[in-house]
Order: structure tokens, then sequence, then C-alpha cells
């Protein structure tokens, strides 16, 4: 409710471009500019059964969303599954953003792994 009242009070009054804005565009850029997943679907189903379209924005998810449910003992053993790729590229061929899955999803894993183990915080 808070973000739909901030984005409400923009119809009034509108934000101005200053240095603190700016700079946030900046990290969001410098954050989202590079490979990420969009989680479109496209590359599903995966043959191992991972959920490819949420494990491979992992990263992504418990940095700009409530991570409490992202830790759960269900995403964990999904992001596990992760393990079992085969690197048979089928997603990366259905990828309309044409990005390396396969190497996407150990990205993901390996952060998940430090965030499960505190070495790094999330939301």
């Amino acid at each position: 409710m808070s973000e739909l009242s901030q984005w409400l009070s923009f119809m009034q009054d509108a934000p101005v471009m200053d240095d603190e804005i700016s700079s946030f565009i900046e990290r969001e850029r410098a954050e989202l500019g590079g490979e990420f997943c969009r989680g479109c679907g496209y590359c599903m189903p995966c043959p191992k059964d991972i959920t490819i379209n949420q494990c491979a924005r992992m990263s992504l998810m418990l940095r700009r969303a409530p991570s409490e449910n992202w830790l759960s003992e269900h995403w964990q053993a999904e992001m596990e599954k992760i393990e079992s790729c085969m690197n048979c590229g089928a997603c990366s061929k259905k990828c309309p953003y044409e990005l390396d899955t396969p190497s996407l999803l150990k990205k993901n894993l390996e952060d998940y792994r430090r965030v499960l183990a505190g070495e790094v915080s999330v939301r």
C-alpha cells in the first residue's frame, strides 16, 4: 500500500531529478544492466525439473523483494536442483534474451548459498 500511495502522490507532486535520484538510477542500472533473468518462463520446462524462471533470478528476488519466502525449505530444495543441471542448453536456446542460463543458474545458486550461510545480507 505504501508503494501505491507513493506512486499516486507523484500525480500531484512529480519528482524532480536530483543527485540522489540520479545515483539511485545508476545503482539500479549497474545491478540490472547485465545478464539477468526477467522471469518470462520461455525457458521452461527443464528436463531436470529446475524452476528456471525463479531460480535464475533468485539473487535479484532476495534483494528486491521480501526475502523470507525465498529462503524457505521449499526454495532451498528448488535451488539445490541446479546441481542436477545437465548443461543441455535447451533453456538457453529458448531464451528471448539469449542468456547463458546454465551459468546464470550456477551463479544464483552460489549467491543463494552465501546468503543462507550469513555471508551476504538481504532484505
